[in-house]
């Protein structure tokens, strides 16, 4: 039973991610011309319905997948560096606003407000995962974007950092909006099939909720370990 619901949960990061690198093919542009090396792609929307719909770690995985075989067909022009933010970026949201979710499973006990309930956990947990990943992207860009374009981090910080910060806030919200929209549909759509009925069940099973929740945390403090000491570097040059 078990090495049966590890293939189902391999089958089914592998069909999301393979339409999330689908959608970034036909939809992907610059949003704001001065930095053209941002795109916009809504490959992200169906990480996120899916962290929503079958937990954390589900998530995870296909941003890891959806970042390397974007970054080497799509945004092959990015290199490694586009694939590491890709990652970061979506993981970002991925952990913050998946944790978000999970611990406010309590709201849906009230039967009679459970639509009420659902809608108040997606937009808390958008909202966590659009300021988390905008101040993720922030220090990494202040980091990682002067090497990547061979300019002074200062000259970056005057020229193009407001610009990166807006670009990153339209694309998550754009995003992030969007999946909590899709998320209850796709949930519903998703329990009328029976392989992918039972991921949901596991997933929002209490032991799935602490398996989620502790690894949402440890990876969070790793996060914060590792912007820290980005910070330090950042501000030590």
């Amino acid at each position: 039973m078990k090495k049966s619901f590890n293939v189902r949960v391999l089958v089914t990061c592998a069909v999301m991610s393979a339409l999330g690198v689908v959608l970034a093919f036909f939809i992907h542009f610059p949003i704001i011309p001065a930095v053209p090396f941002l795109e916009y792609d809504p490959a992200d929307i169906l990480i996120f319905v899916s962290t929503y719909a079958f937990g954390i770690p589900v998530g995870l995985a296909m941003t890891v997948v959806v970042a390397v075989v974007q970054g080497i067909t799509v945004s092959a022009g990015s290199g490694f560096t586009g694939i590491l933010m890709h990652i970061i970026s979506t993981g970002g949201y991925v952990l913050a606003a998946g944790l978000i979710y999970k611990l406010t499973e309590a709201f849906k006990r009230g039967k009679a407000h459970k639509t009420g309930a659902e809608a108040a956990r997606l937009v808390l947990s958008t909202i966590a995962g659009i300021g988390v990943t905008v101040g993720l992207m922030t220090l990494w860009n202040i980091w990682l974007t002067p090497i990547f374009m061979g300019i002074d981090r200062k000259l970056l910080i005057e020229n193009y950092l407001i610009l990166i910060v807006i670009f990153n806030l339209i694309k998550i919200s754009i995003n992030g909006v969007t999946s909590a929209v899709l998320a209850i549909p796709f949930r519903k759509l998703a329990e009328l099939f029976p392989g992918e009925k039972k991921l949901i069940d596991r997933a929002s099973g209490k032991e799935r909720k602490d398996v989620d929740t502790v690894l949402g945390l440890m990876i969070l403090l790793a996060v914060l370990l590792i912007v820290g000491i980005i910070v330090f570097a950042v501000f030590r040059t």
